[in-house]
């Protein structure tokens, strides 16, 4: 339950900035809710599933590597303590959250004083920054991964024009992460 209400407030953090930077701003967030959107981001997830997985796989005999460390010491203590209803709720939340400041008012913000190329790299980078506020220092190295996936999830909301397909991306990349570490435990792989 802690889980859920530290994400609970640390999304609805990046909402309540990303409201004030789009109405500040006038920014346009285009959605396209859609199932054909909702299609495309389930399937658009399956490439970072599946070099999830592959780094998993790479790193598992290498237990100093940045990656081996934090899927060791973070996410997997992590997704084993965590409920069903739970990891779902936490999907929800970062695919939707998480998107709308991001993609959606922090990288609108930025392409209205620079470019589109400028957005993608800044809000990307921020994106993986945010993931390791307090673990800098140990987990810093997985910056790199986690740009590349802000960047991935942008040049989708640029091709797509819908910050919805990146949501559904994001969450279902979360909750399928989650569900496979949480399967991966159950037996014993």
């Amino acid at each position: 339950m802690k889980i859920l209400v530290a994400a609970l407030i640390s999304e609805g953090l990046l909402v309540v900035f990303g409201f004030l930077l789009v109405w500040a701003l006038t920014i346009e967030v285009r959605w396209d809710i859609s199932a054909r959107m909702a299609a495309y981001g389930v399937t658009l997830a399956l490439a970072p599933l599946l070099l999830n997985h592959y780094l998993w796989r790479r790193t598992r005999n290498y237990p100093e590597s940045v990656y081996s460390r934090f899927s060791g010491e973070i996410i997997d203590p992590l997704c084993r303590q965590i409920s069903i209803p739970t990891a779902i709720s936490i999907a929800i939340l970062s695919g939707w959250c998480e998107e709308y400041f991001f993609r959606g008012a922090l990288s609108g913000a930025i392409a209205r004083y620079s470019s589109p190329p400028v957005a993608c790299v800044l809000s990307s980078v921020l994106f993986a920054g945010i993931h390791f506020v307090g673990n800098f220092k140990r987990f810093g190295g997985m910056m790199p991964l986690y740009t590349l996936m802000g960047m991935y999830m942008w040049l989708i909301y640029y091709l797509s024009g819908s910050l919805f397909c990146v949501a559904v991306l994001h969450g279902s990349y979360n909750l399928a992460a989650i569900l496979q570490v949480k399967l991966r435990h159950r037996v014993g792989a």
